[in-house]
């Protein structure tokens, strides 16, 4: 699925101090590696088929590999006072299983607690996303989602995303 980021606008420093109805989105340091370190695992142990990394890959991870991993990327929050209700990463780096175009930004990690589902979390990241990703200076997001995902489908082309015909193998 891609989107084109250049048409759309705002800018990510409003979001983070921006709040409607007491949720307000944060932009991830490496000082949040907690907060990181229990959403990330909160994510894989309830929708473990949604994501590429598994349970048992990041349970062993220290408090230097959380601190690393916040700062792999661009990572979003969604909180509500000190709750966490969830986030997404932004990659402009691809690697070589997954080679990223130079105007492109990834959009990883998209994740929404069941506690806050229906509450519009899920369109406030990824509209934060698109701003972060112009913001960032790339003209287009890319996404892989598993087919069985039919919310975060339905999500992601509520937002503009298309399908671009390639697939991959879930691992």
């Amino acid at each position: 699925i891609a989107g084109t980021a250049g048409r759309w606008h705002g800018i990510l420093a409003r979001v983070t101090t921006h709040s409607t109805n007491e949720i307000t989105l944060h932009r991830v340091t490496e000082e949040d590696w907690e907060s990181h370190r229990d959403l990330r695992l909160e994510m894989l142990r309830d929708t473990p088929d949604a994501f590429w990394s598994t349970l048992e890959d990041n349970e062993g991870y220290g408090e230097a590999e959380w601190r690393a991993a916040t700062r792999g990327g661009h990572f979003l929050q969604a909180r509500r006072g000190g709750e966490v209700l969830g986030g997404l990463g932004l990659l402009t780096e691809g690697s070589v299983d997954f080679p990223l175009p130079q105007d492109a930004a990834a959009l990883v990690a998209v994740y929404v607690a069941p506690r806050a589902r229906g509450l519009g979390v899920g369109d406030r990241l990824v509209e934060a996303a698109k701003d972060l990703a112009r913001e960032l200076g790339r003209r287009r997001i890319v996404l892989e989602v598993g087919s069985f995902n039919e919310h975060a489908i339905a999500l992601y082309q509520r937002h503009g995303f298309r399908f671009t015909g390639a697939t991959v193998p879930h691992p």
